[in-house]
């Protein structure tokens, strides 16, 4: 038990505390323990991540995955709602079907719903799943398991084959056992009812998943009364969809890539031009930093199997002398403060350093996976850092405002997102960019980026023919050059007076080694 005394706040988006993905998160906060969790509705202005989310010291969290897994590792890490080793809503919504259900396709297939007959034609997808047999990864076990809950006849009822020929029927939708997937949907289903004036026993179900609601009514019992009393409280009786806030220009919207056709060689003279514009750009020369990493704490060099990582550590030196001319910049317009965000932190190898570094700074951590932040608080804690803060989301939801962007060898399109972030906040960049053959086209991004290189590229395939080229290991540095140039050149259609590419030192430390560093007057 993590929570000890004291309360996790659970924060609701304001003016809109009826959106479904917020109910969805109270009625497992009330399922736990309606008496550990407060319910706040912020101020938006001083959030840093979108809600539904929650918030304990310094790490917040974002997001109804994100934000139900983390509910449940702070009472016990292997809680039994997040299933097989604790894997229940894991995987983010670009590679997991049910954590992108939970998240977007039903509370927005759900909140559109006008009666009950579309909120029955949005319930397919559970019987679906409801009346798939159960295939996990020890069907032994599973079947045994299955036997106990008198869902299978006992050995010797039948023949061995007779009875292994028989399907495991699903209890709940992971399987035999209650999850957090079944307490977020049917919270969220519940709402949705309890806004139209109709009751669960009016739905229209196959003898399965009627079963299933039947289960969910019989655990409910015990704090549903406190859930309809909120929906009274808090809810006007209309669950509408989240209207949530995007900009096309520069915009952090949905991911749907763009499939890209990569046949066939790229245009000779394409590269000769590309060629020209690459050597026809000087590099920017930064003010080295030289770094005592012996007079250091352990905890502050990035490491891999005990042992210091030396390239990484020569990328962290590199970063902090951009970093440093960003700062000096940024103190001599007297700002009250300046954060910097540490976009895909990762374990905060680079946030942690500037965190120590820049005392007088606030450094936010933003990454998608706990595992890594987990290591980061856990050196954090030991450092005994105060000007340092998580938070578990995905970048788009990120949504504070700061004053300098700052990313490690972010993959393909994630470094254009960092930059959309900081174009957002009107905030100075230092980015090495990693991995060019993994950009792509989505309703965010479209390539290449700025007018000067749409005027010569006028098909993206072509370009991401060049982006491909530049993860070649031979020959690379004039492409890698073009794919960052076009990005400087979008900083400078958006008002950044100083834009420069610099190199990582030594150019050994890493085969990509741009570093791309900008800031408005």
């Amino acid at each position: 038990m993590l929570l000890e005394d004291s309360k996790v706040q659970i924060d609701l988006t304001k003016g809109a505390s009826h959106t479904l993905k917020n109910l969805g998160i109270v009625y497992l906060s009330l399922y736990l323990d309606h008496d550990n969790f407060s319910l706040t509705t912020p101020d938006t202005s001083g959030e840093l991540l979108k809600t539904p989310g929650c918030c304990t010291e310094n790490l917040h969290v974002s997001g109804v995955a994100n934000t139900a897994r983390h509910l449940l590792l702070l009472l016990d890490i292997n809680h039994p709602l997040l299933g097989h080793h604790a894997g229940c809503l894991s995987g983010t919504k670009e590679v997991s079907p049910w954590t992108r259900i939970i998240e977007i396709t039903f509370p927005d297939s759900l909140a559109s719903a006008a009666d009950l007959q579309e909120v029955q034609s949005t319930l397919g997808f559970l019987q679906e799943t409801l009346n798939a047999p159960f295939i996990g990864h020890n069907q032994r076990k599973i079947r045994q398991e299955a036997t106990r809950l008198g869902l299978l006849p006992e050995q010797g009822v039948l023949s061995h084959d007779e009875r292994k020929a028989l399907p495991v029927i699903r209890r709940y939708v992971h399987g035999l056992h209650l999850g957090a997937t079944d307490i977020l949907l049917f919270g969220m289903i519940s709402a949705k009812l309890h806004s139209l004036g109709c009751d669960i026993s009016q739905l229209q179900c196959d003898d399965l998943t009627q079963k299933w609601f039947e289960r969910m009514i019989d655990i409910a019992q015990a704090f549903e009364p406190f859930y309809m009393n909120f929906l009274r409280e808090n809810v006007d009786l209309k669950v509408e969809l989240e209207m949530e806030t995007s900009n096309k220009e520069i915009g952090i919207a949905e991911e749907k890539a763009d499939p890209v056709e990569n046949q066939g060689e790229v245009d000779k003279t394409l590269l000769l031009k590309m060629d020209e514009i690459a050597n026809n750009y000087q590099y920017q020369e930064l003010d080295d930093f030289p770094v005592k990493w012996d007079s250091l704490s352990d905890l502050l060099k990035p490491q891999r199997n005990k042992v210091n990582n030396t390239n990484k550590m020569f990328q962290l030196q590199s970063i902090l002398a951009g970093v440093h001319l960003c700062v000096k910049h940024l103190r001599s317009l007297n700002l009250p403060k300046i954060r910097i965000v540490d976009f895909c932190s990762g374990a905060g190898h680079l946030g942690i350093f500037l965190a120590h570094h820049f005392p007088d700074c606030h450094i936010i951590l933003v990454e998608t996976k706990w595992g890594s932040l987990r290591y980061a608080k856990e050196r954090i804690d030991k450092l005994g850092l105060k000007n340092i803060s998580l938070c578990l989301a995905h970048m788009e939801q990120f949504v504070g405002r700061f004053e300098l962007g700052v990313s490690l060898h972010a993959c393909g399109s994630l470094t254009d997102k960092v930059f959309q972030q900081c174009i957002r906040s009107s905030a100075a960049i230092v980015s090495s960019p990693c991995c060019y053959g993994k950009i792509v086209n989505s309703e965010s991004l479209l390539y290449p980026k700025s007018e000067r290189f749409r005027n010569i590229i006028y098909d993206h395939n072509e370009f991401f023919k060049v982006s491909r080229l530049a993860d070649h290991e031979s020959n690379n540095e004039n492409y890698m050059k073009c794919v960052d140039i076009d990005r400087t050149e979008h900083l400078r259609e958006y008002g950044y007076q100083f834009v420069g590419i610099s190199k990582l030192k030594p150019l050994t430390c890493s085969p990509k080694n741009n570093l791309v560093v900008a800031f408005m007057d």
